[in-house]
């Protein structure tokens, strides 16, 4: 996966040890005005939740996306209300919520 120029992922280590990660994908949409960031996935180990790990890991999203010449980056956020917390974060971090997103498996 990371073999792919338009994969990129973020390691948060503690010390010797990788307590969360994050993936962006270059993406495009016309609607979007060209190419612009997609977070895939952003998982931080549980006991290291709530100790800002995730927020400076979208510190090195919004770099790259900067980097790569991005005016957007999106995410999808987790089914609710079960993943409450998770949408609050990204809303707290300067994201909006556009409506939900759709998948069929294939």
């Amino acid at each position: 996966m990371l073999c792919d120029d338009s994969v990129t992922a973020c390691l948060a280590r503690d010390a010797d040890r990788v307590v969360g990660v994050m993936v962006l994908n270059d993406c495009s949409a016309i609607c979007a005005g060209g190419r612009f960031g997609e977070i895939t996935e952003l998982y931080i180990t549980s006991e290291s939740r709530s100790h800002g790990v995730a927020a400076r890991l979208l510190e090195c999203a919004m770099r790259d996306a900067k980097a790569r010449g991005w005016h957007r980056l999106e995410v999808g956020a987790p089914e609710q209300p079960a993943w409450a917390r998770t949408l609050q974060f990204y809303l707290r971090n300067g994201f909006k919520e556009v409506g939900p997103r759709l998948r069929r498996r294939l």
